[in-house]
C-alpha cells in the first residue's frame, strides 16, 4: 500500500489504515470465491429465490455489524461487517446445498486438494512475510527500489505457491501450465 499510494496527502497513517482494511477484506475473499462456486447449484435447479434471500440476510448482517461496531472501532467496522457477512452467506449457501444430494457434494479429488492448497498458501504467506522483512532496508532506498521490491514479492509469491503446490501434489505441472494459459 505504501509503495502504490503513499504520496502527497496520503500519509503513513492512511497507509496503515488502508493496509488493515485490505487485510480484513482479504479474509473474506475465500468466502466470496466459494459463493461463486455454490450459487450455480441453485441456479441450475431454477432456484433464484434462495440465493436472493441468503444475500438479503447477509446484507442485513453486514449493515448491523458495520453500523453497530462503527462507533466503537471506526472505519474498520465496514471491513469486518463485509467479511463476516460473506462467510455468513457462504454458510447459508452450503447448508442449503446439503439438501441437493450427491451432485452438490465435494468429490474426493477436491477434498484431497483443498487442504494441500491451503498448505501451499501458508508456505507462500510465510515466504512473503520473510522476504518482505528482508527487503525493508532495500525498499526504503527510494521509490524505484520500493517498486522493485513489490515486483519481486509478487514474482516470489507466485513461484513459492507454484512450487509448494506441486511439491504437495495440490496440482500438477501440466495443470499449472494450463491455468497460466487461460
Amino acid at each position: 500500500v505504501r509503495t502504490l499510494f503513499e504520496h502527497g496527502a496520503f500519509g503513513p497513517a492512511d497507509t496503515a489504515a488502508t493496509a488493515l482494511a485490505t487485510a480484513v477484506y482479504g479474509l473474506g475473499l475465500p468466502a466470496f470465491v466459494l459463493q461463486k462456486a455454490l450459487q450455480p447449484l441453485y441456479f441450475a435447479r431454477q432456484d433464484t429465490r434462495s440465493p436472493f434471500r441468503f444475500a438479503a440476510a447477509a446484507m442485513l448482517v453486514n449493515a448491523i455489524l458495520a453500523i453497530g461496531l462503527a462507533p466503537f472501532i471506526g472505519y474498520i467496522a465496514a471491513a469486518i461487517g463485509t467479511t463476516l457477512a460473506a462467510w455468513f452467506m457462504l454458510a447459508l449457501l452450503h447448508l442449503g446445498s446439503r439438501k441437493m444430494g450427491r451432485a452438490a457434494r465435494l468429490d474426493a479429488q477436491v477434498r484431497r486438494r483443498v487442504p494441500r492448497m491451503l498448505f501451499a498458501t501458508a508456505a507462500m504467506a510465510a515466504g512473503l512475510w520473510l522476504l518482505d522483512r528482508l527487503l525493508v532496508p532495500f525498499a526504503a532506498a527510494g521509490e524505484l527500489a520500493a517498486i522493485a521490491s513489490l515486483a519481486l514479492l509478487c514474482v516470489f509469491g507466485l513461484l513459492v505457491y507454484g512450487a509448494a503446490g506441486i511439491a504437495l501434489r495440490a496440482f500438477s505441472v501440466a495443470e499449472l501450465r494450463q491455468a497460466m494459459r487461460r
